[in-house]
């Protein structure tokens, strides 16, 4: 911060205190008091235990008449005496473990309590220190703006702990004792609260000394420009000199705050004030605390708002010659006392800063730096904050209407205005809108504005700041240097500042980016990566581990002191008005915070910033995937099949999504109706050498997938490498569903001993589905590789087993997920052909005309008992199974060319016959069930099925093989 005066000192930043006067320790850990476990039961005499042994020895002697089993009992109250013994000795040793413990816990609980003492201690001294530690100090940090934020140290004595107790017994000494130690402070500073009314009676040497310690606490903390001291003469019982060296303090403001005697002082009195009185009588009843300062041991205090009294307190007693010292002293610190006041505007405007600049008031931009003028400092001088210098990262607090958004604006215009693009670039994030941010998207600076009206881009492009923090690193280690500022790496990195608006809203919507932003907090000096994180209220939001790098704190009004504290150090900034827009407290490296009004820039002011050709630069983060990608377009690797491009935000890569069958095995392409399934096979059959489609029919379904079963187990039989085959099914979980609950398990079987034995045949299976529902569920297991598509239901992506964050119902159609990164499919090439097959090991469909002998099983015999069917040969006899005769004549000689018709019952009954001729002669069955072809061939494999609405009709050749067959009348028909 660039400035003509300043306040600020050389010496260390006193910490920052989390709260106010009240309550001084943000410790959330509750300490629970130790106490003695409770006794265990008392042991019972063991009755049963005791006679049961001589019951059994009653009935050992009963049965084999034996005197001998009554020895057994004598063990019965041997028995009852050792266990009334064992139990004894285990409790007594319980309570000894429960002792050495209970004292390790004692011991722990008060380590842990002086702990939190020394630190609750250390923030009361450090938010008011004491006249002794003022009067010793070589410089003066001024830490409060007002007389309402000013905290005085009344004396030392015992206090109450803010720490946070659980456990522990009433009944318990122990217990009582350790609570009562841990909710008392010892030698802790006794605070006033503000404002500061402070009466002190007793003897007047020793009253006006204690006064005197009090209002050298007053000066040193309070700004010369915000208060007055009104120092009376010296009182009827006091000393001509007490009081006049409060005249030589160097305050000028307009607050009035009378000191000195009360008889002397000015009436009404100040709305704050540190007087004597003579006597308690006189003391005003406005007075917020009483202080008797009776004898050099003894200072009581006798009215206290918050503490019960009257209580003693070890006091401390400042002469008038260390008064006056000390008077002189901070005269010289501040520099102040023949300074003429400036009053800040109420409002100034960005070109009002530059003109100022102009006049050589200010100081320009450094090349080496990045910063940028803000506003008017307390004396007129242009305040600039420079986040290389006194960064590399800021946090902005304000509530709501105090000028947050307006101060980022100034921030980041004055900063386009004094460095190129190739020097500096800003990322721009708003979750409120962006509306705010909108005049600045034209600065040739800014690479982007994210926000909160699209959570994907959102996501996406937060998510690409890992991959910039690598980049950068790659950039630094390929120049050999180890700090951007390094002039060897000349202008091929520019810095790239980050300004967050809301960050709350943004961490509420993805609490995994705070993990981010705390590592570019850590990382990002050396890279060249600036933050600055807005929002209305930093406690809780901003965490420790990256609030510990942000040494550039910014705080307009917010609501609350504790806020306040926790950004600057001060109150001050709970105490602007709301009037006061603009105005903000500036805080470098943990020093005193100063006052500054933020310049305001219009829109207007940024036209001219505008560039006429936008420059090229390099963004964080790619620009979203097309809904549409043409696979000609995409890159093609040497090896496996390209399904499109993934989006890998983390690492600023668009690589095609490479999938190799061979490597990966099965694929499972889930996703709802017209989500892009059917295209992403066609984009994988265009580049793969063999296909096989399986049909959506019942029949060809079938058919396929038994084939493609019997081709994988010739393979293995095989033992050498075959050419790879890709086996497609489009909406497997419904050719499944059209199956019958028998056909429909064997055919899961068989798609299962595809997915398990194909891949090292070189057959793989590739389906798709709308829904992971039974029976499908038997075969998900079996895909190790599965690409989420849009599902139009998340409960359904879900149950897909789809990553819950990732579903999507809006994503257009060839949009998914794989492998942990969105996907979007390339759509084939038009015209290109596809190289389908389908193997033929076995044929289970034919036509044709019926054999001349043959076994006819029918549920309508008439029919082929018409001499005039239309596949009757001319030459061919037909017998009526139901004629008995005919039936075993033809079985004994066989000669003629014969169609024997029945229907299943009455084959049935001539089941002996039936099983002697099928071994000789085909079975052809028309219309019959599968209970009807089991129950006469005594067989439990199934048979070819049929689409619905055909009617079955299978040829059962001598050799068992069963074919579906259609005569070739019935295929004319």
């Amino acid at each position: 911060m660039h400035r003509r005066h300043s306040f600020l000192s050389d010496e260390p930043p006193p910490p920052r205190s989390p709260s106010g006067v009240d309550t001084v320790s943000d410790l959330d850990e509750v300490l629970v008091v130790p106490r003695r476990s409770d006794p265990p039961p008392k042991t019972p005499f063991p009755i049963i235990g005791s006679l049961a042994p001589l019951g059994a020895a009653v009935v050992v002697w009963f049965v084999l008449h034996s005197p001998l089993a009554l020895v057994f009992a004598l063990l019965s109250p041997v028995m009852a005496v050792a266990s009334l013994l064992d139990g004894r000795l285990t409790a007594r040793r319980a309570r000894r473990r429960d002792d050495v413990d209970l004292e390790r816990r004692k011991r722990a609980f008060v380590d842990r309590v002086a702990t939190f003492h020394a630190h609750e201690i250390a923030l009361l001294r450090r938010l008011a220190p004491s006249a002794r530690s003022v009067l010793g100090r070589t410089s003066n940090p001024f830490t409060a703006t007002s007389a309402g934020d000013v905290a005085i140290c009344l004396g030392t004595g015992r206090g109450r702990s803010g720490l946070r107790l659980e456990g522990g017994s009433d009944d318990d000494d122990d217990s009582r004792r350790l609570r009562s130690v841990a909710r008392r402070l010892v030698d802790a500073p006794v605070l006033a609260p503000s404002p500061v009314r402070i009466a002190v009676v007793g003897a007047p040497t020793l009253a006006n000394a204690i006064a005197r310690g009090y209002v050298v606490q007053f000066a040193a903390a309070v700004s010369p420009r915000a208060v007055r001291f009104l120092a009376g003469s010296a009182g009827r019982n006091s000393s001509p000199g007490s009081w006049t060296w409060a005249h030589s303090l160097p305050h000028f403001g307009d607050d009035d705050v009378s000191v000195g005697s009360l008889d002397a002082a000015r009436r009404p009195l100040c709305a704050t004030f540190i007087v004597v009185a003579d006597s308690i009588d006189i003391v005003p009843a406005e007075a917020d605390v009483v202080v008797a300062a009776d004898s050099v041991a003894k200072v009581t205090v006798l009215r206290h708002p918050r503490f019960s009294t009257p209580f003693e307190i070890e006091g401390e007693f400042v002469s008038v010659l260390e008064a006056e010292e000390f008077g002189r002293r901070l005269g010289q610190l501040t520099g102040e006392t023949d300074e003429t006041h400036f009053e800040l505007p109420s409002r100034v405007s960005a070109a009002e800063v530059e003109a100022l600049i102009g006049t050589g008031v200010g100081e320009g931009p450094s090349p080496e730096g990045l910063s940028a003028a803000i506003g008017i400092g307390e004396h007129g001088d242009v305040v600039s904050l420079d986040l290389v210098e006194q960064g590399p990262h800021a946090v902005v607090a304000g509530t709501t209407g105090s000028g947050k958004s307006e101060l980022l604006v100034t921030w980041v215009a004055a900063l386009a205005r004094a460095y190129e693009s190739t020097a500096f670039t800003v990322l721009l994030v708003d979750f409120k809108g962006g509306a705010a941010f909108d005049p600045l998207t034209g600065l040739e600076q800014c690479v982007g504005l994210i926000t909160d009206l699209d959570p994907g881009g959102a996501e996406r492009a937060l998510s690409s700041l890992r991959a910039e923090v690598r980049w950068r690193e790659r950039a630094l280690r390929e120049a050999s240097v180890r700090d951007i500022s390094d002039p060897r790496l000349g202008a091929r990195m520019p810095r790239l500042l980050i300004v967050v608006d809301e960050f709350a809203a943004m961490l509420s919507e993805f609490p995994q980016l705070h993990d981010v932003f705390a590592d570019i907090a850590a990382r990002g000096r050396s890279l060249g990566m600036h933050l600055v994180l807005c929002t209305q209220r930093p406690a809780g939001v901003v965490k420790d581990s990256l609030l510990a790098n942000c040494e550039l704190r910014l705080s307009l009004r917010v609501n609350n002191a504790a806020d306040s504290t926790a950004i600057i150090g001060s109150p001050a900034a709970s105490m602007l008005a709301p009037e006061q827009r603009g105005r903000c407290l500036v805080s470098v490296g943990g020093r005193p915070p100063v006052v500054v009004q933020v310049a305001h820039t219009d829109a207007a002011d940024l036209v001219g910033q505008r560039p006429t050709t936008p420059p090229s630069l390099r963004a964080p983060w790619l620009p979203a995937l097309a809904s549409e990608i043409l696979l000609d377009d995409v890159p093609r690797p040497p090896s496996g099949i390209v399904l499109g491009l993934l989006d890998l935000p983390e690492e600023q890569r668009q690589p095609p999504a490479c999938y190799d069958p061979a490597e990966q095995g099965p694929l499972l392409i889930l996703g709802s109706s017209r989500s892009g399934k059917s295209t992403l096979l066609s984009t994988i059959a265009q580049q793969s050498s063999t296909v096989v489609f399986v049909g959506p029919g019942i029949e060809e379904a079938w058919d396929t997938v038994q084939e493609v079963v019997e081709l994988c187990r010739e393979r293995q039989r095989g033992g050498v490498s075959h050419p790879p085959i890709l086996v497609f099914v489009d909406d497997l979980d419904s050719v499944v569903r059209r199956f019958e609950a028998e056909y429909q398990s064997a055919l899961v079987s068989a798609l299962a001993t595809i997915l398990r034995d194909g891949p090292p045949c070189g057959v793989t299976l590739i389906a798709t589905a709308q829904r992971l529902a039974a029976p499908l569920t038997m075969l998900a297991p079996l895909f190790p590789e599965r690409i989420h598509l849009r599902f139009a239901s998340r409960q359904e992506y879900i149950v897909a087993e789809g990553i819950p964050s990732d579903h999507d119902a809006g994503l257009p159609s060839g949009a998914g997920h794989w492998r942990g990164a969105r996907l979007q499919v390339a759509l084939p090439s038009e015209g290109a052909a596809t190289r389908a097959s389908t193997p033929s090991r076995h044929v289970r469909s034919r036509g044709g005309s019926l054999p001349p002998t043959l076994l006819v099983v029918t549920s309508r015999p008439t029919r082929f008992l018409d001499p005039q069917h239309d596949a009757l040969p001319e030459t061919v006899a037909l017998i009526d199974v139901g004629d008995r005769a005919a039936l075993s004549a033809f079985a004994a000689t066989c000669g003629v060319p014969t169609w024997l018709v029945g229907t299943p019952d009455a084959w049935m009954a001539a089941w002996s016959t039936f099983s002697s001729l099928r071994s000789r002669f085909p079975v052809y069955l028309d219309g019959c069930s599968l209970g009807d072809l089991r129950s006469l061939t005594r067989r439990r494999d199934l048979p070819p099925p049929f689409d619905h609405g055909r009617p079955p009709r299978w040829l059962l050749a001598p050799d068992d093989t069963i074919v579906r067959f259609e005569p070739a009348e019935v295929s004319h028909r």
